[in-house]
């Protein structure tokens, strides 16, 4: 179940990505055609409204699994292993918490929608409950995995496994940082140099 919703969650982060991409494509052409054609969508503000609700809480999840979210853990880096451990349950039962708020909220919003059939006061005239409830899957989508992350640090805990505990829930540092940009940086280097030497394999071997 952990590994399903890393996927689905990294998934959900680059429909989050895409998100972003529309708003900026929407945003470009809604001003180039005001300026350049005399007329507007009439419609951009609201769509871009929902896809930044839709993409901050489809990215949610994966920003957890991949401890991009921000943290102010300056204090807890200098405690001890023992102590760390607490504090990272500590944190995730808080966030627990609030994400299974903002989640009760979000579908309780939706539901209210989709009952008096809600539409937005734009041209389009878009039921509510459609972006509401992409937004609210978003944010079920965080709960679920604070829950996954939380059922493992439990695990961990009780199988003796504190340090795969801080690894899995320490905030990422300047050298996480550095090794990816690193890894990333090869990836592209090597993509770059097969294309070449494969018409020069395939010679070699004629």
């Amino acid at each position: 179940m952990f590994r399903a919703l890393e996927w689905v969650s990294a998934k959900a982060m680059t429909i989050a990505g895409w998100c972003y991409l529309v708003i900026t494509l929407l945003i470009c052409f809604d001003i180039a055609a005001r300026r350049l054609l005399g007329f507007s969508t009439e419609a951009t503000t609201e769509i871009t409204g929902y896809l930044m609700a839709i993409g901050m809480s489809w990215g949610l999840a994966g920003t957890l699994f991949e401890r991009g979210h921000v943290r102010i853990d300056v204090l807890v880096q200098k405690m001890p292993l023992g102590v760390r451990v607490w504090l990272h349950l500590a944190s995730l039962v808080a966030l627990m918490v609030a994400s299974g708020f903002f989640a009760w909220g979000a579908f309780s919003l939706t539901r209210d929608s989709w009952d008096f059939g809600s539409t937005d006061l734009s041209a389009l005239h878009t039921p509510l409950a459609v972006p509401q409830g992409l937004w609210a899957a978003g944010l079920g989508l965080l709960l679920l995995a604070v829950v996954a992350l939380a059922a493992r640090a439990v695990r961990q805990l009780a199988t003796g496994d504190a340090d795969g505990m801080d690894r899995m829930l320490m905030a990422r540092t300047y050298v996480d940082e550095a090794a990816e940009t690193l890894e990333a940086v090869a990836e592209a280097q090597q993509g770059m140099q097969s294309p070449v030497s494969q018409p020069a394999t395939a010679g070699a071997a004629r």
